[in-house]
């Protein structure tokens, strides 16, 4: 065999799949990383499986060139040692130029087969998830609904006149949350969001962490206190929802209080014709990710969102 002959294809393949690499790179980065979308999906994944396929012959091709390079220097020893040398003819050349053409025809298009398999399997994955979490968030809609008739006329004045320690219906509150994470399907939390009367504060959240023992067997309250909300799009929510109207939020919010990118609801609690609390319900103990899990490569998150309910739920 003529390691010569074997050095300059190697070399000259090498060349030319880095060149054909640079240029699939360009476009990979520009549709995908930049997301121009450039590419139609199918030819996406070509150039995908080109460039792994051709990624791992270049270093094939690298790792053969040194081994010919070393077999070089071998023939060159025996040459000074007057070994006889041995042609090639056009037959071989013929064949391993073939040979060398039809592995990365094959491994290209077994990758390429992965990738598409790969492909059609997440897409799979991702329509049954999304199924999964429209049918999560129907069960928090209705969820709401029953949770802010749960609420008895102690619990709304000791809401309203923000005196839950007070009148002592921190008890009250803490077993009406462990009772909502228990009774309903998905074990939803809930978290309350009330006006602070206490400036420069305008809001207080209280979940079930909100109720505390101080160690000395008494319950004390520590809400979270906001004097407004990062979000601009939170804020206008709450604002509406403390107008009685319903807020609409079509774009993914992963707000202080309403996050839509996990199945979750919101309504309000009324008396004597005034909004004195918002009422959250969210999926999985309150678990603030995106859901699902899984999420295809590159893709932005959150995968899933949801408007909210349809209409303002209320007590």
């Amino acid at each position: 065999m003529n390691h010569r002959f074997l050095l300059r294809l190697v070399t000259n393949t090498a060349v030319f799949i880095l060149i054909l690499s640079c240029i699939g790179i360009v476009l990979w980065v520009i549709d995908t990383i930049l997301g121009w979308d450039i590419l139609p999906e199918a030819l996406s994944l070509i150039v995908q499986a080109m460039l792994i396929a051709g990624g791992i012959i270049a270093a094939v091709l690298v790792v053969m060139n040194v081994l010919l390079s070393l077999s070089l220097i071998a023939e060159a020893n025996a040459h000074s040692a007057d070994l006889p040398n041995y042609g090639v003819s056009a037959r071989l050349k013929r064949r391993v130029r073939r040979s060398i053409v039809a592995c990365i025809v094959a491994i290209a298009l077994l990758i390429g087969g992965l990738q598409v398999t790969n492909h059609v399997r997440a897409r799979i994955a991702t329509q049954a998830a999304e199924a999964q979490f429209i049918e999560t968030q129907a069960d928090m809609d209705e969820s709401m609904q029953a949770v802010l008739g749960l609420f008895t006329p102690p619990l709304l004045d000791a809401l309203e006149t923000n005196t839950l320690a007070e009148k002592g219906q921190l008890g009250n509150t803490v077993k009406l949350f462990n009772a909502i994470s228990t009774s309903f399907p998905h074990s939803p939390a809930v978290a309350l969001l009330l006006p602070a009367n206490q400036p420069p504060y305008q809001y207080a959240r209280i979940n079930r962490n909100s109720i505390k023992s101080d160690g000395a067997g008494n319950t004390i309250l520590t809400p979270d206190l906001y004097t407004s909300f990062p979000i601009r799009q939170e804020t206008e929510a709450i604002e509406q929802l403390f107008a009685s109207t319903l807020p609409t939020v079509t774009e993914p919010l992963k707000g202080q209080v309403i996050n839509n990118t996990v199945p979750s609801s919101w309504g309000i609690l009324q008396r004597n014709n005034k909004v004195i609390a918002v009422v959250y319900l969210s999926e999985g103990q309150g678990r603030n990710q995106d859901f699902p899990p899984y999420s295809a490569p590159y893709a932005k998150k959150p995968a899933f969102h949801h408007n909210g309910p349809e209409s303002l739920i209320t007590n």
